[in-house]
């Protein structure tokens, strides 16, 4: 899959592209479907989220099985070799690491592993603390040269109080690391476990092949009780993959 920033001129820029592809059907038919891959019930109700999300809009995740399927209910035949990176666009980014295939997120624990970080990614993103494109950090002290880490607190969907880290980790790499109910300033330090908190995550994200987080649950500790409430979250990444190998 690919993303682009919820704006109008990304927008426009990838419809030019689509109709290019697919230059025998109706410009409207494209707009309807291109509303549903990015997550929207209706054109208009993407045109609204437009109009609000200002000069420095999130990314969004296309949806390639998404769009068909409206193309499809519009009468078209199915087509599923088509992919939005065929649609290439300037703000378009990657978010398929070519190893993602090979990861699964089958138990309770790579779920709440996923679950933790993807939170913890997406709330930085919403607090415009780095976006996805390479070497864009923004977080209060994020060009110092030591490299320390920055700290924020926020609340997972489950009503947990959790606390981050983030790290400019070099070659456009991102670390970060969230425990939940955290015990002072602990989360800092990697491969931390329980000392800080109950439960313990980390990742790395990657932004200059495309972007998504490193698939790594080797560092996760987690209290039992809490297993089961984390796995069970429901959250979706703020235009990134959730899957990618980690490179060592």
């Amino acid at each position: 899959m690919a993303s682009i920033p919820l704006s109008a001129s990304a927008v426009n820029a990838l419809k030019i592209e689509v109709r290019r592809i697919y230059d025998e059907r109706k410009s409207s038919h494209l707009t309807e479907a291109l509303a549903v891959a990015l997550g929207f019930n209706t054109h208009a109700a993407l045109l609204a989220e437009l109009e609000s999300s200002g000069a420095d809009p999130l990314y969004c995740i296309l949806n390639e099985e998404k769009f068909d399927a409206r193309m499809q209910t519009l009468g078209y035949p199915p087509d599923p070799e088509f992919f939005f990176e065929d649609a290439k666009t300037p703000e378009m980014i990657s978010t398929d690491c070519t190893h993602a295939y090979k990861i699964h997120y089958k138990t309770n624990r790579q779920k709440a592993w996923r679950n933790l970080v993807v939170c913890a990614v997406n709330e930085a993103l919403r607090r415009r603390l780095f976006s996805l494109r390479p070497g864009d950090n923004r977080w209060p002290g994020h060009d110092d040269q030591h490299r320390t880490s920055y700290l924020f607190d926020f609340v997972l969907p489950c009503g947990l109080p959790a606390r981050v880290a983030l790290q400019d980790a070099g070659l456009d790499e991102l670390s970060v690391q969230v425990a939940v109910n955290p015990k002072g300033e602990r989360v800092s330090i990697y491969d931390a476990g329980l000392s800080a908190g109950d439960a313990y995550g980390s990742t790395w994200i990657e932004r200059y092949r495309g972007a998504w987080i490193q698939s790594t649950d080797d560092s996760f500790r987690c209290r039992r009780l809490l297993i089961d409430m984390l796995a069970g979250m429901k959250v979706d990444p703020l235009g990134y993959g959730d899957r990618g190998q980690l490179i060592m």
